[in-house]
């Protein structure tokens, strides 16, 4: 910030060619304004300006320095305009992790790009466990507990798990009415893609209930056929 400082007090003084009328502008003495070139020539190691008791004028030094000061500047300037843009309006790059099965995201997509036309959305549907810094995503959607410390998490709502099955197939092959009678039904287990597990499904045990459950991922057992889906 005091090289900043030098650059803003030596362009004032290039273009006034005066110590007293830049320490005007800039609402500093003359002699402050004076030490501040002084220290600026120290540290560059060589003279911006010829002075006299009259008149100052630039160095060939000064005359290339005057350039880039002044584009450095113009950079700066145009960066705080911008960012003063965006905390205005929101826009930019959004990288985004979704969960493949997204229907509760996907219908308010159209919304979310409608209200901050200045976002592009970059969406990746993936149920794999990513690495939300090393692989640069901006917001994760995940259900579960939150295991990287690193990360601020906000909790978006709650779901419930339901056992369902088609009208056709439950024609075919009945209706179970006890979570052991699973056993002998064509189960569907999602494949965790991270660790090739299954996820069990979870239900509660009735009393009398053998064990293993039968309903469990873990359980091989005849006469229950698990279709295993895994991320594709």
């Amino acid at each position: 910030m005091d090289s900043l400082s030098g650059f803003t007090v030596f362009v004032q003084v290039a273009e006034t060619r005066s110590f007293v009328a830049a320490g005007r502008a800039l609402g500093i003495s003359a002699s402050a304004v004076g030490k501040r070139v002084a220290r600026l020539e120290e540290k560059l190691g060589v003279r911006l300006f010829h002075r006299s008791t009259r008149s100052i004028a630039m160095t060939a030094e000064g005359t290339l320095f005057l350039e880039r000061s002044r584009r450095i500047l113009a950079e700066i300037e145009a960066t705080e305009l911008e960012l003063s843009r965006t905390a205005g309006a929101p826009r930019g790059r959004l990288r985004v992790s979704l969960p493949l099965v997204s229907s509760l995201v996907l219908p308010v997509l159209a919304d979310f790009m409608a209200e901050y036309p200045e976002i592009e959305l970059d969406l990746d549907f993936t149920d794999r466990l990513v690495d939300v810094i090393e692989e640069g995503f901006d917001v994760v959607v995940r259900t579960g507990q939150l295991s990287d410390s690193r990360l601020s998490a906000r909790r978006l709502g709650a779901f419930r798990l339901l056992v369902v099955g088609s009208p056709a197939y439950l024609e075919r092959h009945g209706v179970p009415r006890r979570p052991a009678d699973l056993a002998d039904h064509a189960c569907l287990h999602y494949r965790f893609s991270n660790t090739g597990k299954l996820e069990p499904w979870p239900l509660r045990r009735l009393p009398g209930e053998p064990e293993p459950h039968p309903w469990s991922a873990t359980t091989s057992r005849h006469g229950c056929a698990s279709l295993c889906v895994a991320e594709g």
